[in-house]
C-alpha cells in the first residue's frame, strides 16, 4: 500500500519550468535597492576626514610618513599610516568628484561585493530567491560598516579571497590559475587596511582543508572535491607563502603589523564602542547585533554540512571565525560577510532535503514568493529617501543623500572659523575628539590637539583631563598654549547635562574665554587675548547660549534688564544663523514676550 502512495506522489509531481524574467526583475530591483542604502551622508564618522587629509599629505610630499603630522602634542611621535593605500584612493576621488565621487565609490565596492557573493551563492544552486532574500539580511547585518573608509575593500577582498577559493575547490579543480591572483590581492591589500590579517588566516584555514583533504582522505573523501595531490598541495604552499611574503610590501614591513598589534592594546580602546565584546553588557541589543548573534549560532549549521558532505572547510572556517569574531564588536562584520556564503549554503542544503517537490517548487520557482519579495524591496526603497526607513522603521540615525551630514558634523562652525580666519589669528586648538579629522583636513597645515586615529593613551589621558575638568586641567590648558577651542555636542539637545559635566561649562563660565559662535551641536570658545579682540568686540555671545539656557538663567534675565539691546542683537544673529535652531525657539517661547520678539 505504502509503495503505491509512493508511486502515486510521484505520477503527481508534474516539473515547473521557471520563468526567467521574474528572476531578472527581482535580482535587478534588488541590485537598486542596493544602491539607494550605500547612498546616506557622513554623519559622525571623523575618520574619513582625516584619511582624506592623509591622502592630500602623502600626494603633496611624495612620502609616507612614519611619525605624527597631525598633532602638535604629538608631531614626532610613531604613525604608520597602514591603510595610506586608500587615503591617496580616496583623496584623489574626492579630487575629482567630491564627496559624491566618495559615495559613488562605495556603491560601486558594495555592488561589487554583492555581486560576488550572489554569484557564488548560484553556483552553489542556491535558488534565486534565497540568494535575494539572504542577500537582502546581510545588508543590514553589516549596516554600522557602510562608511567610505579603508575596510570595505577587506571586506572586498574577502569575498575574492573565497570566490577564488570556491572555485578552486568546488567548481574547477583542474584550473589552478586562479589561484595566482591571490599574491596580487595581498600585495593591494597589505598597503590598504589590516583585515588583511583576517585574509591571511582565511588561507591558512583553507590550506588546513586541503593538507587534510590529501592526507586523510579516507575520513573525508567525497566524490566532489577531488583530493589535491602532493605536487598540488605544494604549489598551494607556495601561494600562500608567497602571498604572506608580499605582505611585507609596504613603507614600513614588517614593522607596521607591529605597530598595529601594539596599536590595539591601547588602554583607550576600552572606551570604544566597536573594540567592545558584542556579548559585553555596554555594546546592547540592537538589530546588527541580533543579527550577528544569529548568524554565528547559525554558523553551526556549517559544521552540520561538513559532516553531510564530507567537506571540512566551512566547519574549520567557522570555528576559526566564530572566536575571532567574538573579541571585538568591529571583528563580527568580519565573520558575518565570510562565513555568509556557507550558512546560507548549508540552510539551502535542509530546504533541498524537503520530500515534497511541489513545496520546494513553488516557493523556489514559482513566481509568488519573488513578486512579494520584489514588492517588499520596492517598498524599502521607496521608504529610504525620506530616511523613513531608517528613523520609523529601524530606529537607527542615517540621512539619505551625498556629502556631509551638517546636522551631526559642524560644517556651520567651520564655515564661521574660515570666514573669520580663526586658526591663522590663533595658534593652539583644544578640540573635540569627533573634530580633530575634520579639523586637519579643512585647515592644511595646521595641528589639531587629538583626532580618531587613537595614537596612544598618552594623548588621550590629556584629552580627557582637560574634557572631563580634572584637578589641574586649566594650568594644562596654559601650558600647551591653547587658544582657542571647540566642542562638538551632537547630543546636546537631547542630553543637556553633557555642558554642566564637560569643559564646556568652565569655558562658558570663565571670564579668560569667550564665547564666538554655537549653535545646537558645537561650540566656540577663543582666550581674551589682545590677538582676539576685534573678534570678540563682533561676534561674542555675552548673555545668549545654550549653557546660560539651562544653566545661568540669571544671567539673560541680567541682559533683559540691563543690556537688552545687546541681547537682542546676540538673538538676531542667531535668528539670522539658524532660524529653525531647537535652542533658538525653546528660549523664544520662554523669553519671546519679555523681550517683545
Amino acid at each position: 500500500m505504502s509503495k503505491e502512495k509512493k508511486k502515486e506522489v510521484k505520477h503527481n509531481f508534474v516539473a515547473y519550468t521557471e520563468n526567467p524574467y521574474f528572476n531578472y526583475a527581482l535580482v535587478g530591483i534588488f541590485f537598486i535597492f542596493l544602491v539607494f542604502f550605500t547612498t546616506f551622508k557622513i554623519t559622525g564618522d571623523d575618520d574619513v576626514f582625516w584619511h582624506l587629509a592623509t591622502g592630500r599629505y602623502i600626494l603633496g610630499t611624495g612620502h609616507v610618513p612614519s611619525t605624527d603630522i597631525f598633532g602638535f602634542l604629538t608631531q614626532g611621535q610613531t604613525w604608520m599610516p597602514f591603510e595610506w593605500g586608500w587615503d591617496v584612493i580616496s583623496y584623489l576621488t574626492f579630487k575629482i568628484s567630491g564627496y559624491t565621487g566618495l559615495s559613488v565609490l562605495r556603491t560601486l565596492i558594495f555592488l561589487s561585493i554583492f555581486s560576488l557573493l550572489y554569484h557564488l551563492l548560484r553556483k552553489f544552486n542556491v535558488s534565486v530567491i534565497f540568494s535575494i532574500i539572504s542577500l537582502f539580511t546581510l545588508s543590514f547585518a553589516i549596516i554600522d560598516r557602510l562608511t567610505p573608509r579603508p575596510h570595505m575593500l577587506s571586506y572586498l577582498f574577502f569575498v575574492l579571497l573565497l570566490y577564488i577559493i570556491c572555485r578552486y575547490r568546488y567548481f574547477n579543480r583542474g584550473s589552478h590559475k586562479v589561484l595566482y591572483f591571490i599574491p596580487l590581492i595581498f600585495l593591494l591589500w597589505a598597503n590598504i587596511h589590516m583585515g588583511i590579517i583576517a585574509g591571511g588566516f582565511i588561507m591558512f584555514l583553507y590550506f588546513i582543508s586541503e593538507f587534510i583533504n590529501t592526507f586523510y582522505n579516507k575520513s573525508f573523501s567525497n566524490s566532489e572535491i577531488r583530493p589535491l595531490d602532493k605536487k598540488e598541495l605544494l604549489r598551494l604552499f607556495i601561494i600562500l607563502a608567497v602571498s604572506a611574503m608580499v605582505m611585507l610590501v609596504n613603507p614600513n614591513f614588517f614593522q607596521t603589523y607591529v605597530y598595529a598589534f601594539e596599536h590595539t592594546k591601547m588602554k583607550m580602546l576600552e572606551t570604544v564602542n566597536e573594540w567592545m565584546s558584542p556579548f559585553g553588557s555596554r555594546t546592547g541589543d540592537g538589530f546588527v547585533n541580533i543579527l550577528y548573534k544569529l548568524l554565528l549560532f547559525s554558523g553551526v549549521l556549517t559544521i552540520y554540512y561538513s559532516f553531510k558532505k564530507k567537506d571540512v572547510f566551512p566547519a574549520i572556517l567557522y570555528i576559526g571565525f566564530a572566536l575571532y569574531s567574538v573579541r571585538a564588536m568591529r571583528f563580527t562584520v568580519d565573520y558575518v560577510i565570510i562565513l555568509f556564503p556557507f550558512v546560507f549554503v548549508a540552510l539551502n542544503l535542509l530546504f533541498e532535503s524537503l520530500k515534497s517537490e511541489n513545496v520546494k517548487t513553488m516557493i523556489t520557482k514559482k513566481p509568488g514568493l519573488k513578486v512579494a519579495m520584489g514588492l517588499f524591496l520596492i517598498f524599502i526603497i521607496i521608504k529610504i529617501p525620506d530616511n523613513e526607513l531608517y528613523l520609523n522603521y529601524l530606529k537607527y540615525y542615517r540621512v539619505t543623500g551625498v556629502g556631509i551630514n551638517s546636522d551631526f558634523i559642524p560644517t556651520q562652525l567651520f564655515d564661521f572659523m574660515k570666514n573669520n580666519d580663526i586658526p591663522n589669528i590663533g595658534g593652539r586648538v583644544f578640540n573635540h575628539f569627533g573634530t580633530g579629522g575634520f579639523f586637519v583636513w579643512n585647515f592644511e597645515g595646521k595641528q589639531n590637539f587629538i583626532d580618531s586615529r587613537n595614537l596612544n593613551d598618552d594623548i588621550f589621558n590629556k584629552y580627557q583631563q582637560i574634557l572631563s575638568k580634572r584637578p589641574g586641567f586649566e594650568q594644562k590648558l596654559d601650558e600647551y598654549n591653547i587658544e582657542y577651542a571647540i566642542y562638538l555636542a551632537p547630543d546636546l539637545v537631547r542630553d543637556p547635562k553633557e555642558m554642566d559635566n564637560t569643559v564646556i561649562s568652565y569655558f562658558c563660565k570663565s571670564a579668560n574665554w569667550k564665547l564666538l559662535f554655537w549653535d545646537d551641536k558645537s561650540f566656540l570658545w577663543v582666550r581674551n587675548i589682545p590677538k582676539f579682540k576685534d573678534l570678540i568686540d563682533k561676534y561674542e555671545y555675552s548673555y545668549f547660549s545654550p549653557y546660560t539656557f539651562v544653566y545661568q538663567k540669571s544671567l539673560i534675565e541680567k541682559g533683559i534688564n540691563e543690556n537688552p539691546d545687546k541681547l537682542k542683537a546676540e538673538i538676531s544673529r542667531k535668528k539670522d544663523e539658524t532660524p529653525q535652531g531647537i535652542v533658538l525657539n525653546s528660549f523664544l517661547a520662554s523669553y519671546g514676550k519679555k523681550l517683545n520678539y
